[in-house]
């Protein structure tokens, strides 16, 4: 990696942290601390490509609209999570505000990859895209589906849910991908998100943005509140790759 993209990754992160210390100080409502710290470095990253933006984006709405609201479900049954909403909740229990910040998520997580890592270097979108949206669809079906006939089957504590959305695809897609063996393309991004969403968390838990209401197998307390290691080791660390190994799969050049 050049320095030039070396100093850019520095002055993301270091905008992360003055946004993170600025909604410290003005504690605004959980959606609007979202545009401020991650909405920028996000479109920022983005702009700089030049051949994988469409994709990008294709990947980053079929995810969030069809299979992060029914994940988002399944951790409010359960009481996993819980944010700040200032908006109409669907079903009573998805809190919209996390919906822009798992489009921010994915979106900002694949255009970090793209542009350091992978070198936005195949613009076209793979034709393996049909294939996410036939599963994104089977699960949101499934999901509705329960939840309408007996939503009691689907609670799933915090490490439950993580078998099935993280945990079970990481092993197929770094199994199988032999670009991503090793885990070597991801550990940059990985590094890079496991620092931004560990500072935006804590501050977020701080001012009562975002909490941990749940049962955890490995929960921490800080000034008073949970803050569960769960979140930590599982999410910080598989969550990112996972996205990145599910992209080169569905959406990317793989072959």
């Amino acid at each position: 990696m050049d320095a030039e993209k070396k100093k850019k990754i520095i002055c993301l992160f270091l905008y992360v942290v003055f946004a993170s210390f600025v909604v410290y100080v003005l504690k605004p409502y959980y959606f609007f601390s979202i545009l401020i710290v991650l909405l920028p470095p996000s479109l920022v990253n983005f702009l700089w490509l030049k051949k994988s933006k469409k994709k990008i984006l294709i990947f980053s709405l079929l995810s969030t609209v069809l299979f992060a609201p029914p994940v988002e479900l399944i951790a409010r049954l359960a009481n996993a999570w819980d944010v700040q909403s200032i908006f109409p909740r669907p079903f009573d229990l998805i809190p919209l505000e996390n919906m822009l910040f798992a489009f921010l998520n994915v979106f900002w997580v694949l255009s970090f990859y793209e542009y350091f890592v992978d070198r936005d270097t195949v613009g076209s979108v793979s034709k393996r895209i049909k294939y996410l949206l036939g599963i994104y669809c089977l699960a949101a079906v499934l999901i509705y589906s329960l939840y309408f006939y007996n939503h009691g089957i689907i609670v799933l504590n915090y490490f439950q849910l993580a078998v099935p959305v993280l945990i079970i695809p990481s092993l197929i897609f770094f199994l199988t991908i032999p670009s991503l063996h090793k885990i070597k393309k991801a550990i940059l991004p990985t590094a890079f998100f496991f620092l931004v969403f560990f500072v935006y968390e804590l501050i977020s838990l701080r001012i009562g943005s975002w909490w941990w209401p749940g049962e955890y197998l490995f929960p921490l307390t800080i000034g008073g509140k949970v803050f569960p290691l769960d979140d930590v080791i599982i999410w910080y660390l598989l969550s990112t790759p996972v996205l990145i190994g599910s992209y080169e799969f569905f959406a990317d050049d793989w072959e």
